[in-house]
């Protein structure tokens, strides 16, 4: 979003607009386009279309707003357009690895099932990488024009991608989280607490709100009757601490002994066996 006053003369830029430079002749019409739907595609259109309009309205970059609104329109258009990439901009040494970085990522969630679980979501992150790139150009008139790259809007447009990522990503796989206990003990460590309160962190930070199981399990010391109790107090525990949390659980089992993380013999006190394991999945 490089301001106008600090690119070229009013004169020589509109000169330049005038030739249809970036599609500018279509930046009005697309901003004023109603976008229907609400699968990724339709989201990625409605995001273009907001940025579009920011950088007509708010930094006067006509130049940007023809690059957005041709993506916009092809989106709309039903074409999943794909994130710009730094190799084809004019971008510092210093940035482009993490430029780079961050693309593989994004590319990485959008080419799983990402997008339709996360469509707001992944669409806004690939906009906010797409502005990231763009306030981190260095300039588009060759190497002998200094660009106003300005550190600050690079930083906020940074921040914003790396904001929504992770719930753009949200749960293309389960993930785990174990809880130890004491042996014949349900009750909550320090440590215990501190994994469900990462937990609660987590789930916190995804889009859509994921299943949570929570399945209990001993070691073989006891009998099997006896673990298989204790295996449902310890799932009980966690499922509460969670809740507490603002978790919704959606299941709980108790596998008592029949599962152990190290196998081994009757009656031996395996720490590593003595365990909650929680599951988030979509």
């Amino acid at each position: 979003m490089m301001k106008l006053s600090r690119l070229v003369a009013v004169g020589a830029f509109v000169g330049l607009a005038g030739c249809g430079l970036g599609g500018t002749f279509h930046v009005d019409s697309f901003i004023d386009q109603e976008i229907a739907g609400d699968d990724f595609v339709a989201n990625l259109a409605k995001e273009y279309q907001r940025r579009t309009k920011v950088e007509r309205d708010v930094d006067y970059e006509w130049r940007h707003a023809g690059r957005l609104a041709q993506k916009g329109m092809a989106a709309a258009a039903g074409e999943r357009v794909q994130p710009w990439d730094p190799a084809d901009w004019n971008v510092a040494p210093e940035d482009m690895g993490d430029l780079q970085a961050a693309r593989t990522r994004l590319m990485t969630a959008l080419n799983s099932d990402a997008p339709t679980y996360e469509p707001v979501y992944c669409a806004q992150a690939q906009v906010y990488y797409d502005g990231w790139l763009e306030q981190a150009n260095d300039n588009d008139f060759g190497p002998g024009f200094v660009g106003p790259v300005q550190p600050n809007y690079v930083a906020a447009e940074r921040a914003a991608f790396e904001e929504v990522m992770p719930k753009c990503e949200g749960l293309t796989k389960p993930v785990d989280f174990t809880i130890y206990f004491g042996w014949d003990r349900f009750d909550l460590t320090a440590e215990a607490n501190r994994v469900i309160g990462e937990i609660v962190n987590f789930v916190g930070g995804l889009g859509r709100k994921p299943n949570v199981g929570v399945a209990g399990h001993t070691d073989t010391s006891g009998s099997a009757r006896y673990n298989e109790k204790l295996a449902c107090k310890r799932s009980d525990a966690v499922s509460g601490a969670l809740k507490s949390g603002g978790v919704n659980v959606t299941s709980t089992e108790c596998f008592g002994e029949t599962r152990p993380a190290v196998p081994t013999g009757d009656g031996v006190r395996e720490p590593l066996n003595r365990r909650a394991v929680v599951t988030l999945s979509r």
